[in-house]
């Protein structure tokens, strides 16, 4: 599916969670996302880091599961971030974390279905969230592809 393993995935997420979340949240899941969802359900990438444009290094820590798992699924961080409207643009929906917990999300928007965005969450209340947002890559298979081994691993 990738060039970059997908460790410690747990592979037990269902359609029936994902339609859930779609139901609940009232967004279509992108195919691409469902199938990975389905495939690993959580887990990290062998290679987690993502270089954009400029230049700005983003680490992927993990995946989100969609359900069970030791880390909060999908539809719990969801409904923390839309627990107040300001937290986070909605059409963006989380799906990867980065320590510190900034997030790695896709779009839901017509104009840029499965696209990939980098949701940085330090900022000041009464900021436009918007603002907080970068694109990444047109789709999470292009993502993991462009993901690379950290420096630091080279090293050894």
């Amino acid at each position: 599916m990738y060039n970059n393993q997908i460790l410690c995935a747990n592979g037990k997420a269902k359609r029936e969670d994902l339609d859930h979340i779609e139901q609940k949240f009232h967004a279509k899941i992108p195919k691409e996302i469902r199938e990975h969802c389905l495939a690993y359900n959580g887990g990290y990438p062998e290679k987690p880091i993502f270089t954009d444009k400029n230049g700005n290094e983003y680490s992927v820590d993990l995946f989100i599961p969609v359900r069970d798992g030791k880390k909060r699924p999908m539809e719990k961080t969801l409904k923390l971030l839309r627990a107040d409207d300001d937290v986070i643009p909605d059409w963006l929906i989380p799906f990867a974390e980065e320590d510190g917990g900034n997030l790695f999300c896709f779009s839901v928007r017509e104009s840029d279905f499965g696209a990939i965005y980098y949701y940085d969450h330090e900022f000041e209340y009464g900021e436009d969230p918007e603002e907080h947002v970068t694109w990444l890559a047109e789709s999470i298979t292009a993502f993991i592809n462009a993901l690379t081994e950290n420096e630091d691993d080279d090293e050894e």
